[in-house]
């Protein structure tokens, strides 16, 4: 006996779009990982973070008291997630169509395509939400922060109406960025910059967040610093020599699955371990152009795990009229149009890209 089941129901979809193999995203991968307790079941989300702390305990005297250690400071905010939400319709006579693939001589009921047309509706507006969260991510880490232009609607021409500005900072803009450095003109990387010159910029990045007590593992490059690099005689010469190491290292696998993205080397700056990995995800906007989610001539020191990519409620309303709150990553739902025998999906999200540390990166702008 057919098992009687309703696949435009919520909690249906959210299963169907569980199943679905996600699209590789490096940024939200690596640096802004969904952790336990990373979806709240509230609409705002509180972002904790510290201030990294290398302090060590005095010699004392055996009778003396012990000296009090102050708590490292920390910081608690109180945020309301970014929007995300996208739909697609379906008209019944598209049901009646063949569908990309599909054999002339079909056995397929328009039922049968229905259900193959949810999944893959779910799948489209959930790589395309993906996305939208990788660049989230990687902004923040770029600006220790983000800003967005909320799209209030669609124009008669197709373009989207701007609404409010939605904007969070991680670092106090009264005191400055420590997020990010100024390279100097005459400081820039070119391909005759001797070692010295390029250990000068890379140094104190590393030790900005090391002093600290913050982890700087990773270099992120853009594809034109990587260029420049690589034509560099003496960082040429020091990859050259890790070539067959690097081959074999752990995280040339991981890395492997992501368009764009590959480990150049490890290199030594000085007395820090950097996995060199040039970045090149792209993605298009919403006139159709290829952008780059990190800019091509900007340089990061970071660590895996630096920041985490939470996630509010949404909520819905079922036919009855009651309101439903659910604590989920994705919600998708659907709205009918029976006059018009039509039916439009869509799928939401509410999350919030913050570091774990007061600002565990240092990105700088026009390297090359």
């Amino acid at each position: 006996m057919p098992l009687n089941m309703n696949i435009l129901d919520s909690y249906v979809m959210m299963g169907l779009w569980e199943d679905l193999a996600p699209v590789d995203t490096f940024f939200k991968d690596r640096y802004f990982p969904t952790g336990e307790g990373d979806i709240f079941k509230t609409k705002k989300i509180l972002v904790e973070y510290r201030k990294g702390n290398k302090g060590m305990a005095p010699f004392m005297m055996r009778r003396a008291d012990p000296i009090n250690v102050t708590r490292t400071g920390f910081e608690i905010h109180d945020y309301a997630p970014v929007c995300i939400k996208q739909s697609r319709d379906l008209y019944l006579d598209q049901l009646e169509e063949l569908g990309f693939g599909e054999a002339i001589l079909t056995d397929k009921t328009p039922e049968q395509r229905d259900a193959a047309l949810v999944q893959e509706d779910l799948r489209l507006l959930d790589d395309r939400i993906t996305r939208t969260e990788e660049l989230l991510c990687a902004t923040t880490m770029i600006n220790n922060g983000f800003s967005v232009n909320e799209a209030a609607g669609i124009a008669d021409d197709g373009t989207l109406i701007t609404g409010n500005t939605a904007s969070v900072l991680y670092y106090d803009p009264n005191k400055g960025n420590d997020g990010a450095i100024t390279i100097p003109s005459a400081d820039k990387i070119t391909k005759n910059s001797d070692w010295d010159a390029i250990v000068k910029i890379i140094r104190p990045m590393c030790r900005s967040l090391k002093r600290r007590g913050l982890p700087a593992t990773d270099l992120l490059v853009g594809q034109d610093v990587a260029d420049v690099l690589l034509n560099n005689t003496v960082f040429k010469a020091l990859v050259n020599t890790q070539s067959g190491i690097i081959i074999s290292q752990p995280i040339s696998l991981e890395l492997s699955k992501y368009d764009g993205v590959t480990l150049i080397s490890v290199i030594n700056f000085f007395g820090h371990k950097l996995n060199v990995i040039s970045v090149d995800e792209q993605y298009e906007d919403a006139s159709g152009n290829t952008q780059n989610y990190f800019p091509a001539k900007s340089i990061c020191v970071t660590a895996p795990g630096a920041g985490h990519l939470m996630y509010g409620a949404a909520s819905k309303m079922d036919d009855s009229g009651k309101i439903h709150t659910i604590a989920t990553k994705r919600l998708p739902d659907v709205d009918v149009h029976k006059k018009q025998k039509m039916r439009e999906i869509w799928m939401e999200t509410y999350p919030l890209a913050a570091p774990k540390n007061y600002s565990p990166w240092i990105y700088g702008a026009n390297a090359v």
